[in-house]
């Protein structure tokens, strides 16, 4: 039996349509070969490639020029923070834009394959960016699906939000908006008849700017509906030598700060900077809390509880 003819260059590394690899020469022998997987009608991976997402979904948005990758899909591309149950990577959320022209051969109404979520939205052309070659929607025109999702909490939509708005000039780690709080809140006043527009009005009052992670953003809300004493995301104090400490959320009347300890956080080296960190902000005249995943999984009462303790030894009296 002759050997499989090569493939092109283009085409080793990550999924391509059938319509591609004729275009480029290959043969329909060629691309019914053992090496090249089958993952859905019209579609082709190489065996060894090992893809992205936003690889994988390039070829799906290429077959109809009115499909692109939105929703949870294009959170994970624009790497916007979503509940673990969302970030399924076997699934592509793909969108049509408009019905298919008369002389199409493309059926109406949403895309149906079976590794396919498939969605129909209006889209604009400014809602939607091109990323390696890939139709997809704009990070603030996302958020603004995600608000539509009904699976999402209130809580999801915000911790999305403030990782799109965050922004702050901190002397390590600076950190520049993906889209500003105010582009945001632009773009969503000037959107009409979109679902989870309501919503998303809604969040924008809620958020705040400079939240480093999601887990900080929980806990920033948890706080919110305690109604305790607004803590402010990379919160500075300054050291009794002259030195900027930042805090994850801080509390300056009460004196009162609160770090999220990830995962990352007991590294050795990061537990010796942390350290480092804890005697300079006790040195301040600052009180500490700092909450892990274990505090956060016992509830939103004893974690209020945690900070309500470290606000009265400062004065709070609520």
């Amino acid at each position: 039996m002759p050997p499989e003819q090569s493939l092109p260059r283009e085409l080793l590394t990550s999924s391509f349509s059938v319509e591609e690899a004729l275009a480029l020469g290959v043969s329909p022998r060629r691309l019914k070969a053992a090496d090249l997987i089958r993952p859905s009608r019209g579609i082709r991976i190489p065996e060894l490639g090992r893809e992205t997402l936003l690889q994988r979904a390039r070829p799906y948005t290429a077959m109809h020029e009115s499909t692109v990758l939105s929703h949870f899909s294009a959170a994970m591309v624009h790497r916007i923070p979503l509940p673990s149950w969302a970030q399924d990577p076997s699934l592509i959320d793909l969108s049509r834009t408009r019905a298919a022209a008369p002389e199409s051969k493309e059926r109406l109404g949403q895309p149906r394959r079976p590794e396919i979520r498939g969605h129909r939205l209006r889209l604009k052309d400014d809602e939607v960016m091109i990323l390696d070659g890939a139709k997809v929607t704009t990070p603030e025109r996302t958020w603004l699906d995600l608000c539509g999702s009904r699976r999402l909490r209130m809580d999801d939509v915000i911790a999305a939000g403030e990782y799109l708005v965050s922004e702050h000039e901190r002397t390590f780690h600076p950190r520049t908006a993906v889209v500003p709080l105010a582009d945001l809140r632009a773009f969503v006043e000037s959107r009409h008849r979109v679902m989870g527009l309501g919503r998303g009005r809604i969040a924008l009052e809620l958020l705040a700017v400079g939240v480093d992670s999601p887990q900080e953003s929980y806990l920033r809300q948890i706080l919110e509906r305690a109604g305790l004493p607004r803590f402010i995301p990379n919160c500075p104090i300054v050291d009794p030598w002259g030195g900027v400490i930042w805090v994850d959320v801080g509390n300056v009347e009460f004196r009162t700060a609160l770090e999220y300890e990830g995962e990352h956080h007991f590294t050795e080296e990061q537990m010796a900077l942390d350290a480092w960190r804890d005697r300079r902000t006790r040195a301040s005249g600052w009180n500490q809390v700092k909450i892990t995943k274990h505090d956060m999984a016992r509830g939103e009462p004893y974690v209020v509880k945690l900070v309500v303790d470290a606000l009265r030894d400062h004065g709070y009296r609520g």
